[in-house]
């Protein structure tokens, strides 16, 4: 087969970046259209008060369901689990086998911490509820002091308990895929391989979410059927095994979520996304739906002229990493998978 790659000269690279800033100007307020279905809002919250998280609570809980694959966003602290008479699974092995503590009892599901911020109205030194609070006159009212203070809850995702069990018809409803048309599109064999188990890192399927992790090194990603056509799901996937290029590639991964550095690394694996899918006849290299997605970074960039150049080389190394193993896989050849392209 022929050998795809993805190079540009310096005058390619800022007809490019020319080509692609207009795209982004042209396209502004454009609204990106998520590739998959879900049961649910997707909204991580707490089940018994269906009340959202916010904050860094919102951030990791939606991490935590993604890379743990978890059916719904819902989530408990011990106290509601006990209430609703609800039990914590069992810890198994890959084989199935009960993952047991040194005691030789039954090592059961790990909780996750989430902060919340208690806030507590005095007057003359005693505690108000709320509704005294709003029963004071304006004056009264004025007297009153605030305190706030932060406490960590251990809570608990909905499918580490017994709930599916207790309740199925609850949990199915909860968890069924809404009806949806799936678009056929171009199969491609040897990316399929790839996906389904010859990557450099695992690629695990289930959950409502996409992503990739660092810490283990491996991503996650919705069933196939939960995706809106093949085309939606190779994009999704070729977008986390972008990100799965950096250690590979030396590519530094830092910063935290709405920086300069985590909008790069985004650009970085939605234009490779994009990238492969038109060099393997898939997908197009500026679809409207890439460009509404980096749309939400672009604010994060818009005083650092140079970033599309400086793109570009980045993307052009992932995106020659991810052909350089389509064509190992294609040619069946049994190559070390770490080697930077």
């Amino acid at each position: 087969m022929a050998k795809k790659q993805f190079t540009m000269n310096n005058q390619q690279k800022q007809k490019y970046a020319e080509l692609f800033t207009k795209a982004l100007d042209e396209m502004e307020g454009a609204n990106y259209q998520k590739p998959w279905v879900q049961p649910h809002q997707g909204k991580v919250m707490n089940y018994k008060h269906q009340k959202a998280y916010r904050g860094c609570n919102d951030f990791f809980l939606t991490l935590l369901c993604a890379i743990n694959k978890w059916e719904t966003p819902y989530f408990l602290t011990f106290e509601q689990i006990g209430e609703m008479g609800l039990s914590l699974n069992v810890l198994t092995d890959k084989d199935g086998m009960v993952v047991l503590k040194d005691s030789g009892m039954p090592e059961f599901e790990k909780s996750f911490p989430v902060v919340k911020k208690l806030t507590s109205v005095y007057r003359d030194h005693k505690q108000l509820t709320f509704d005294e609070y709003d029963a004071l006159t304006d004056e009264e009212k004025q007297e009153c002091r605030w305190r706030s203070a932060l406490r960590i809850y251990p809570e608990f995702n909905l499918s580490q308990t017994n709930f599916a069990t207790l309740y199925p018809d609850k949990w199915a409803a909860m968890t069924a895929l809404p009806e949806h048309d799936y678009e056929q599109g171009t199969r491609d064999d040897v990316l399929e391989r790839i996906i389904g188990g010859e990557w450099r890192c695992s690629i695990d399927f289930g959950g409502y979410r996409a992503c990739y992790s660092p810490s283990k090194d491996s991503i996650s990603l919705p069933k196939r059927e939960a995706f809106k056509g093949d085309w939606q799901f190779y994009s999704t996937a070729l977008h986390e095994m972008a990100h799965s290029t950096a250690p590979a590639l030396k590519r530094e991964q830092k910063g935290t979520f709405g920086s300069e550095d985590y909008a790069m690394e985004e650009f970085v694996a939605e234009l490779t996304a994009a990238s492969v899918c038109s060099i393997l006849g898939i997908g197009k290299l500026l679809d409207e739906n890439h460009i509404a997605y980096v749309q939400s970074w672009r604010k994060a960039l818009r005083d650092d002229k140079d970033f599309i150049p400086r793109v570009i080389d980045q993307v052009q190394e992932a995106t020659n990493y991810i052909l350089r193993r389509y064509r190992e896989v294609s040619e069946n050849k049994e190559v070390p998978l770490a080697i930077a392209a």
